[in-house]
């Protein structure tokens, strides 16, 4: 586990006034600080409420997701969108977004930067990225999925890492909001996966709604003990059906994508 204190000293270091100089943190202290609420909270303030609700309206979190199926909801977001929504949004309370919305957020983090509206129907790979729009630098999207990596190396979704199949990931609990107050023992568990992290090919989203805390799991009913172990299983089972060859013995992820990333730019 990391040190929370420790992390607020290693945060004191980053002038929040200009969030761009986040980049003076090496990356695994960046890893680090993401994990904590806190840290989350201030670097989308010091990027300002405008700036937050048009980067989220980027990537597609805005807006109500069209596909070739009619069934689909408007995000819910705050009709009046202050510095307290912005804390909280920026460590996932106070807005809902459908899956599939999600899904399509996390892709362009992950895929180079672009993002590619989600279909029901086949299409090729150039077909997909010719309508995909850029939201992300190429170089930014390389340091999302190591840090997504990195985080199934020693992080909230070490459980899910299956042997072979180099994922990444990123794990969330919810509190569910009862009597129109935040439960702390009712929550629901998202965790999301890629795979593999060097050269993503498939996504997966599993989500568990309201996991008890149970002997198995420690008495917690986090994402890490719940959604990523069972995120585990589904990529054991599926990965041999979707013909992902495992490799082994392969460098850790700040050789093998980061790495790899800065040769090619």
């Amino acid at each position: 586990m990391y040190n929370a204190n420790e992390q607020i000293a290693e945060f004191s270091k980053v002038n929040v006034a200009n969030a761009t100089r986040i980049a003076a943190l090496s990356i695994e202290n960046a890893e680090k600080l993401f994990r904590l609420n806190l840290n989350a909270a201030k670097i989308a303030l010091a990027q300002g409420v405008e700036a937050h609700k048009a980067f989220l309206k980027k990537l597609g979190q805005m807006d109500r997701l069209r596909t070739e199926l009619p069934e689909s909801a408007s995000p819910i977001v705050p009709k009046r969108w202050s510095e307290l929504n912005t804390i909280t949004i920026s460590f996932g309370h106070g807005i809902a977004v459908a899956p599939l919305q999600a899904v399509m957020g996390i892709n362009a983090c992950i895929n180079g930067g672009l993002l590619i509206p989600p279909t029901f129907l086949k299409r090729s790979e150039e077909e997909a990225r010719a309508i995909g729009k850029r939201v992300l630098r190429t170089e930014t999207s390389d340091k999302m999925r190591y840090l997504m990596r990195l985080n199934a190396e020693i992080g909230t979704a070490k459980k899910a890492d299956v042997k072979g199949y180099y994922i990444g990931g990123k794990t969330g609990t919810s509190e569910k909001v009862v009597n129109g107050r935040y439960s702390k023992k009712q929550v629901l568990n998202s965790f999301t996966a890629i795979i593999p992290a060097d050269n993503p090919q498939y996504q997966l989203l599993v989500m568990l709604d309201e996991p008890k805390a149970l002997p198995e799991t420690f008495g917690f009913i986090t994402s890490g003990f719940n959604a990523v172990p069972t995120g585990a299983k589904v990529i054991a089972r599926i990965g041999p059906l979707l013909g992902i060859e495992p490799r082994f013995d392969l460098p850790p992820s700040d050789r093998l994508i980061l790495a790899a990333s800065r040769t090619t730019q």
